[in-house]
Formats: C-alpha cells, sequence, structure tokens
C-alpha cells in the first residue's frame, strides 16, 4: 500500500492556506519514492494518507486517570489537565496513549478547533488522513540521552519516549532558554541525560556544540540531518492524534450516546475528587475562563509573534527569560541573584562551614560542612523559608564532619 505522508504547518490553514505542503511518498516496505512540496490541490494521491504535525501545536504531558475503559474516559481527559490548560477544556483535543506502570498516561493536547479545520480542508480535497502524529515524538531517542530537533532560531527537544516540547529561541552560542530550564530540572531531578544529540532541520547550521555544552553542562553532539517525513514508520512511540471525535470513520468510535450536563459535571466531580456542589463548580469554572482569557490576551500582547500558545505561564516565564537575556538584565535564577539570597539565609555557622560554591545552568550547588544529616534538613529548611527550592543532594562522612550537598534551581513554587 503506497502512503502519502504531509506536514502541516501551524500556520496552515488559517493565516496561508496556500502555503505548499510539504510531502513524500513512500511504497509498501516505508522506502521513499517521491518527495516534494505543493498546494493542497497539486499534491499526490496514494492509497493511504497520514499527518505530521509541527511540535509547536502540541502539548505532550501525562495524568493519572481513574481505573477504567480509555474509550470511556476520552470524555473527560481535558479535565483532568484542566489546570495545565490556557483553553477551555471543550476547546481543546486529547488523545491518550501508553499508561506507564506507575499509573501515569501520556497525553497529547492539540488546539480542536484547529485540527477540524485542517480534516475539513484536507477532506475538501479528497485527503481522508488514517492518523496524525506528533512531530516531538518521532525523533529517535539515544541511549541515556536526550534528542533536539534545531532550525537555527529554534526547534523542539524529545526528552522521554512520550515526553517532549516547542523549544524558541536560541543562538549559536546560546541554547533555547526552555532548555536549559529543562536540564536543570532534570539535574534537580537526578534524571539528568548523558548526552543530547542535535539533529538539525535542512540548511540549518549546528550552533557552538561546545559552548552549549558549557552553558548545559551535559555533552552536546550533531547527528545527521532531521527529515521527519523520511521516517519508514511514524507510529513508533508516537501518539495517533486522530481519536474519538476524530477517528477515522469506523474507527475507534465510542458509540457513547451524548451525556446531558448534569452527567457531565458528576463525572468531572468524581473525576477531579472535588467536594463543591454542581453550582459551585460552574461558578469556580466562570471565573477561571475570565481569568485564563485575560491572561492569554495578556500574553499575546506582550508576545504577538508566538506561534502557538499550550501553557501560557510556563510560555510567559521563558520568554521572560529571553527578554532579560537580551536586554543583558538578571533573572532571579542568575547567580548573584541566588547567591544574595542564599547568604541571609546562612547562620554564622554554616558561613564558616561552606566549603564549595558552584553555578552552572542556573543551578547554585552548595557544600556545606555539617555536623549531621538533622543540621543539613535544618540549613535546607532556613533556605525554604528564604523562598529558594533547594534539594539536599547528600550527606557523605561522619559526624561531626559531615558534607552535605544541597542543589537551588530558583524560587519555591
Amino acid at each position: 500500500m503506497s502512503l502519502l505522508r504531509i506536514h502541516i504547518p501551524s500556520s496552515w490553514p488559517d493565516t496561508e492556506p496556500d502555503a505548499p505542503l510539504p510531502w513524500c511518498n513512500l511504497d509498501t516496505r516505508g522506502e521513499r519514492f517521491a518527495a516534494g512540496s505543493a498546494t493542497l490541490a497539486n499534491l499526490p494521491r496514494a492509497e493511504a494518507c497520514e499527518l505530521v504535525i509541527p511540535a509547536e501545536a502540541v502539548l505532550l504531558t501525562r495524568a493519572t486517570l481513574p481505573r477504567g475503559s480509555k474509550r470511556k474516559m476520552r470524555q473527560f481527559l481535558a479535565y483532568a489537565i484542566e489546570d495545565r490548560l490556557v483553553a477551555e477544556p471543550d476547546a481543546v483535543h486529547v488523545a491518550a496513549g501508553p499508561t506507564r506502570g506507575d499509573g501515569q498516561t501520556a497525553l497529547a493536547v492539540v488546539d480542536k478547533a484547529w485540527l477540524a479545520r485542517v480534516l475539513a480542508r484536507l477532506d475538501g480535497a479528497g485527503l481522508r488522513p488514517r492518523s496524525a502524529w506528533p512531530e516531538t515524538l518521532l525523533p529517535a531517542l539515544p541511549a541515556d540521552g536526550w534528542v533536539m530537533v534545531w532550525d537555527g532560531r529554534g526547534g523542539f527537544l524529545r526528552s522521554g519516549e512520550h515526553a517532549g516540547m516547542s523549544l524558541d529561541g536560541g543562538t549559536s552560542t546560546e541554547p533555547p532558554t526552555a532548555l536549559v530550564l529543562s536540564v536543570a530540572e532534570a539535574r534537580a531531578a537526578a534524571a539528568l541525560p548523558h548526552h543530547l544529540l542535535l539533529r538539525l532541520r535542512e540548511g540549518a547550521s549546528p550552533p557552538d556544540v561546545e559552548a552549549w555544552s558549557h552553558v548545559l553542562g551535559v555533552a552536546v553532539e550533531v547527528g545527521v540531518e532531521w527529515m521527519p517525513l523520511q521516517l519508514p514508520d511514524a507510529t513508533h512511540g508516537g501518539i495517533d492524534l486522530l481519536q474519538g471525535a476524530f477517528a477515522p470513520s469506523g474507527a475507534g468510535r465510542d458509540g457513547w450516546p451524548t451525556l446531558r450536563l448534569p452527567l457531565i459535571l458528576a463525572g468531572l466531580i468524581a473525576l477531579l475528587q472535588v467536594g463543591a456542589t454542581t453550582t459551585e463548580w460552574w461558578l469556580l469554572s466562570r471565573e477561571k475562563q475570565h481569568l485564563q482569557a485575560a491572561m492569554e490576551e495578556r500574553f499575546r500582547e506582550a508576545f504577538p509573534d508566538a506561534r502557538a500558545i499550550v501553557d501560557a505561564p510556563l510560555q510567559m516565564q521563558r520568554n521572560l527569560a529571553e527578554l532579560r537575556g537580551t536586554a543583558g538584565q538578571m533573572s532571579p535564577s542568575d547567580f548573584m541573584p541566588l547567591l544574595s539570597r542564599v547568604a541571609p539565609a546562612l547562620d554564622a555557622d554554616s558561613r564558616g562551614s561552606l566549603r564549595a560554591i558552584r553555578y552552572e545552568a542556573s543551578q547554585l550547588s552548595l557544600e556545606v560542612a555539617v555536623t549531621d544529616q538533622t543540621a543539613a534538613e535544618k540549613l535546607l529548611r532556613r533556605l525554604s523559608d528564604a523562598g529558594l527550592a533547594g534539594q539536599l543532594q547528600s550527606v557523605s562522612g561522619t559526624a561531626p564532619q559531615s558534607l552535605a550537598r544541597i542543589a537551588i534551581t530558583g524560587n519555591t513554587p
């Protein structure tokens, strides 16, 4: 069976309806025999069609869902991650992936109206995709590492089997701020990758890998060029977005009747374990809707060039960090602001026992001589009282000459 694979830009079909779409044809062995770019009307035909959805259009996350059929839970998936959405749950489409041993289910979130417009335009041209795959999950993960696709101005990161994000900004000597933050979070969680594999889009120049390695504290290496349309199998490790209402005709339809509003509300209350009444939930939901709308409006006013909004608070934080760096201003996670807040939290004995201090990738590491584990935990509490997010990494040696290693990653949530 021949396959037509199409890469859908996030600007299509809204702002660039006549833009050429990258495509390729693959034979039954998954080998490419034709490729190019064409407007919708001029795309070639094949026995099957599938889509590649850009990273900036998809939010990848996880959630612990109640036991039961994923098909039956599909109507409630958006409400299970409501606190991570800038839009109302009804405005997004959530596709479910595999569930890990710890009960966490991988989820992919996309704007429901945008996906509907994409499929409607394709349907009007006689193209009915059988699947749609987030590009974020297509690059193969290296052993003990992460993989990043880079175009010279941004790209995306795959940091796990079903984990990744879109990345904006960055220069030849400075990696994107979101990547720096992700590495810092992984370091604090003792889950630091051994290396970062960098794959370049066609025509992109590689950054200074030594400079990036120094900033990140992780070895960076350049791999082969990234060509997503030429992958023999896009299903490996991915999450098909065409589920539920977007499933191809006859595939994966739930067959559930449309639920009435009281039943939906009752299901949500049970799912989220909220003890409020239906009226209270409705009032809170309305208030949240107004706050979310205001948040998105402020974000678009401040950053009109943002390609997609999937997590407004996090994107705002990262964009502000980019602006501070460009303007030469310090952020709260820079060395001097962190150090100025650490010093008052150390008592006289602790300051006299400070053995080493290091700063790397927005993380301040302290080595302090302490009498025992209890003293180290007291120091950590003083840092927390000062509004600093810290982690006691280890206490080595025997009393009274123990050495505590503490990592400070920024402000407490």
